[in-house]
C-alpha cells in the first residue's frame, strides 16, 4: 500500500525489532486491548488544509478477521466530516490564528473518539496548493504553528511528517484510491468477481482544486509511461502491485486559473494598478477586492462579454499549460469531483450529493447560458455566480482542449459515494491506519514475551509521547 514517510521514531523502532508478524493486529474499539482474534474498530484523523477551507475527515474503521482474507483487511464503517473557513493561507500574517482555526475540528474529533483511544488514533494534517503558492517563509510559519497544535491535540501525531504540504501527485493517488475503494472496483465481496485488483475494473479520477488539478488512472496499456516520462507511481496496495499514471498541474486549479485567464486579457499597465478586465463578465460589472495568494484585485467586465470571447482566452491559457492528451480514456466514463462537481451542481447539471452522469457538451451548454447573463442577473449575492461564465468555460476547455475529450465524452460527477466524501482523505486514512496498526502489532508481538512489564509499559509511553528518547532507550536495553 502507499504509505506516508512515517515517523522516524516508529520506523527506527520497527527496524530495530526486526519482527515480521504472521497476523495483522488491530486496536479494538471496545476495550482498547490489542488482539487479532476479534472484530475491532479503530480511528484515523485526516485534516485537509485546502486553499479555501480546512476539513476534518474522521474515519472509523472496522476489521473483521473472518473476511479480512478476502481482500482489504479493514473497511470504513463511518466518516465524520466538518469544515471551517477560510483556509490556512488566509492567516499568512497571523500563523497563531491559523492554529486557532483548527480548534473546532479538534474538538469535534475529541468528542467522537473515546478518550482511551486518543493516543491510539493517528492524526495527520496535509496542506495543498493554497500553501504551496504563498511567498517566502509564510507557509513554513503557518505549518510550524499548526504542527504545535496538532502535536498537543492528544492524538498520535506521526513524527516527522504529521503536518506538511502534500505533493500534488499524492493528492491524485490518494483520491484515486478513495474513489475506487468506494466503488469497490479494487476489492469486492462478490465471489464471482474475484479479490485481486485489475486495471480494467478501475476508473479514472479527475480532481479540480483551487490551486491545482490532478488526474490519476491505472492504464491497461503501459505504453503511456513511455510517452509521458515521470508520471508513473508504483504502489503496493495490501500486497498487490499497482502501476498508476498520475500528475498534478499546479496553477491549473479553478481559482488559480481564474487569475491566469484574467491576466491574459489585461494590459500590463492596467494590471499594475491591480485592475483586471475580462470578457467573461458583462460590461459595467465590477467585482471589488477579490483576493488570491495575498493579493487583491478589482475585476471589470468588458463590452466583448460573450462565451466566444471568454472561451478564446481560456483556450489560449489551457493550450499553453502542460495538460496532455489521454487517448486511452476517450469514450470511457471518467469520474470528476471537487470543483468539477460544485460547478455542475450550481448549474443544475446534477442534483444532490450523489451526482450523476453527463456528457462533456453539457458543460459547454451551461457555459453558454451563463455567459449570456447581464449585470443584474449575476449580482445575486452568490459567491460563485459572477464567476460562473469563466468557471464553466474553463472546465469545458480543460477537458476539451487540454485532455482533448470529445463533446460526447461520458463524465460521472460525484461528491459522495455511499454517503462518504470523494476526496484524497480516505485514501490517506487507509495508508495511515494500516501503517500505524502494523507497527503497533509488531511492537506488541515483539515485547509480549518481555518478562519485565514495566520496561514494556515505559517503551509504549515513550512511543506515544512522540519523544526521540525511545531510540537511545532501546539501545540501552539492547546491550
Amino acid at each position: 500500500m502507499l504509505f506516508p514517510a512515517f515517523s522516524i521514531l516508529l520506523i527506527s523502532f520497527f527496524s530495530l525489532l526486526s519482527v515480521v508478524t504472521t497476523k495483522t493486529q488491530y486496536w479494538c474499539h471496545g476495550d482498547g486491548v490489542l488482539n487479532n482474534q476479534h472484530t475491532c474498530r479503530f480511528f484515523t484523523i485526516v485534516i485537509d488544509a485546502g486553499s479555501t477551507g480546512t476539513r476534518l475527515h474522521l474515519y472509523k474503521f472496522i476489521h473483521d478477521p473472518a473476511i479480512a482474507s478476502h481482500g482489504m483487511p479493514f473497511k470504513v464503517e463511518k466518516e465524520i466530516f466538518q469544515e471551517v473557513k477560510p483556509g490556512l493561507s488566509s492567516f499568512a500574517k497571523s500563523p497563531s490564528s491559523a492554529a486557532d482555526s483548527l480548534e473546532p475540528l479538534l474538538q469535534r474529533a475529541r468528542k467522537e473518539v473515546p478518550h482511551f483511544m486518543w493516543e491510539k488514533t493517528p492524526i495527520t494534517l496535509k496542506a495543498t496548493a493554497g500553501l504551496r503558492l504563498l511567498p517566502g517563509d509564510m507557509a513554513d510559519d503557518i505549518l510550524e504553528s499548526v504542527e504545535e497544535r496538532i502535536f498537543n491535540s492528544g492524538f498520535f501525531a506521526a513524527f516527522p511528517d504529521a503536518v506538511n504540504v502534500m505533493p500534488g501527485s499524492d493528492e491524485g493517488v490518494y483520491s484515486w484510491f478513495t474513489l475506487n475503494i468506494l466503488l469497490e472496483t479494487l476489492f469486492t465481496d462478490e465471489p464471482t468477481v474475484g479479490h485481486k485488483p485489475a486495471a480494467h475494473r478501475s476508473v479514472a479520477a479527475f480532481d479540480l482544486g483551487g490551486g491545482s488539478t490532478q488526474l490519476t488512472y491505472w492504464p491497461n496499456n503501459e505504453a503511456v509511461f513511455s510517452e509521458h516520462v515521470g508520471y508513473e507511481r508504483d504502489i503496493d496496495f495490501f500486497g498487490h502491485h499497482i502501476r498508476l499514471f498520475t500528475h498534478s498541474f499546479l496553477g491549473n486549479g479553478l481559482i488559480a486559473a481564474r487569475l491566469n485567464i484574467l491576466q491574459l486579457e489585461t494590459d500590463n499597465e492596467i494590471e499594475s494598478t491591480h485592475q483586471l478586465i475580462t470578457s467573461c463578465m458583462p460590461e459595467g460589472y465590477q467585482l471589488t477586492e477579490w483576493e488570491y495568494a495575498l493579493k487583491f484585485w478589482n475585476i471589470n467586465g468588458s463590452s466583448s462579454h460573450s462565451f466566444e470571447s471568454c472561451y478564446g482566452t481560456t483556450k489560449n491559457f489551457v493550450e499553453s499549460s502542460e495538460i496532455m492528451h489521454l487517448r486511452e480514456l476517450k469514450g470511457s466514463p471518467v469520474y470528476l469531483f471537487s470543483y468539477f462537481f460544485d460547478r455542475a451542481l450550481n448549474s443544475g447539471l446534477v442534483k444532490g450529493n450523489e451526482g450523476g452522469k453527463i456528457e462533456l457538451r453539457q458543460f459547454k451548454e451551461a457555459a453558454e447560458i451563463a455567459c449570456r447573463r447581464e449585470k443584474t442577473e449575476i449580482d445575486d449575492g452568490s459567491h460563485w455566480m459572477p464567476w460562473q461564465c469563466l468557471d464553466l468555460t474553463y472546465i469545458y476547455s480543460l477537458l476539451r482542449d487540454g485532455y482533448q475529450f470529445e463533446d460526447n465524452q461520458p463524465l460521472v460527477l460525484a461528491k459522495k459515494i455511499k454517503g462518504m466524501e470523494v476526496s484524497w482523505g480516505q485514501g490517506l486514512a487507509f495508508a495511515t491506519a494500516n501503517e500505524f496498526q502494523l507497527t503497533e502489532g509488531a511492537i506488541k508481538t515483539a515485547l509480549s514475551s518481555e518478562p519485565n512489564s514495566t520496561v514494556v509499559d515505559q517503551i509504549f509511553d515513550l512511543v506515544y509521547s512522540g519523544t526521540n528518547q525511545v531510540l537511545s532507550y532501546f539501545n540501552i536495553i539492547s546491550v
